[in-house]
């Protein structure tokens, strides 16, 4: 299967256009990048992988419910940000309701679950029932669910990539935290990235040297023990609550595709996108 990591992707390949190429943000050049974003995983991977899921976000997430400081830095910045993330969100939801309709694709949201907790719940299915399988994502904490049929394909990079200890990389996330998603390293309080200019805790690749291979955690004491479970609890996809692991599969399992070409083409030409109706066989 391909899991596609649906809005990271699309507003990844957004953001280079928007900064490299100049490029001006519209509905329609938002459509496109959305769809182009999907056309191209389908076609670069379809022969060898099969039937795509689009892996999507939910509005509302466990894990700032859990921790209050999740994403604090980058929702911040987007409020503070020239781009309209409005359209861009709005567009998001048009183009995944529009899948659901016609296209031949699974679409996978599940309530209070982000689209990572639906590739760690797939991800880590797809291995236990030995299905060749690629991540479509350049977010580092998919690592942990490389396998043997796990691998991951960066659009960054342009380059597929396959861990060869994915237990030792989870393991320095969490000593190391994930300043993206606001999560300090374990010697750092809670609400560090809250505060501008605030250098967190230094952690010494000496120590992590050593501590990589502590599988006691002896090293941890009483004031990093608590931030250690805080980040484990939070990077670490086998905590995704399990009604959401269970929820992610069933629907995998049972979801019928019916794509529908007459529609696809309605839907290309009302929102005036000749140039991918053009290449709708790709998007087959």
């Amino acid at each position: 299967m391909i899991l596609l990591d649906y809005s990271a992707v699309a507003i990844a390949s957004m953001m280079i256009s928007l900064k490299l190429e100049g490029e001006k943000l519209t509905d329609f050049f938002a459509l496109h990048m959305i769809l182009n974003s999907i056309r191209t995983s389908n076609k670069r991977f379809k022969r060898e992988f099969g039937k795509m899921v689009i892996c999507c976000d939910h509005e509302r997430n466990w894990r700032k419910e859990s921790f209050q400081y999740y994403k604090y830095k980058r929702n911040k910045d987007k409020k503070n940000s020239d781009v309209d993330w409005n359209l861009i969100y709005k567009c998001l939801d048009f183009v995944q309701d529009e899948i659901d309709k016609g296209f031949p694709y699974l679409v996978v949201e599940v309530p209070n679950a982000e689209a990572d907790d639906i590739i760690g719940a797939l991800g880590t299915y797809a291995t236990e029932i030995k299905e060749p399988t690629v991540i479509v994502s350049n977010d580092k904490d998919f690592v942990q669910l490389h396998s043997e049929y796990v691998c991951q394909y960066r659009p960054c990079e342009s380059a597929f990539t396959r861990h060869p200890n994915p237990k030792l990389h989870l393991k320095e996330l969490i000593l190391r935290g994930d300043g993206d998603d606001g999560i300090p390293n374990i010697k750092t309080a809670d609400d560090h990235f809250t505060i501008e200019g605030k250098r967190q805790k230094s952690m010494y690749q000496k120590d992590l040297d050593v501590w990589l291979y502590d599988d006691e955690l002896s090293f941890l004491t009483d004031e990093t023990k608590e931030n250690y479970y805080r980040n484990e609890r939070l990077i670490d996809l086998s905590f995704t609550p399990e009604d959401i692991r269970s929820e992610a599969v069933v629907k995998y399992k049972i979801c019928k595709v019916r794509p529908n070409k007459p529609k696809m083409t309605q839907f290309f030409m009302k929102n005036k996108l000749r140039n991918l109706h053009e290449k709708i066989n790709d998007f087959m």
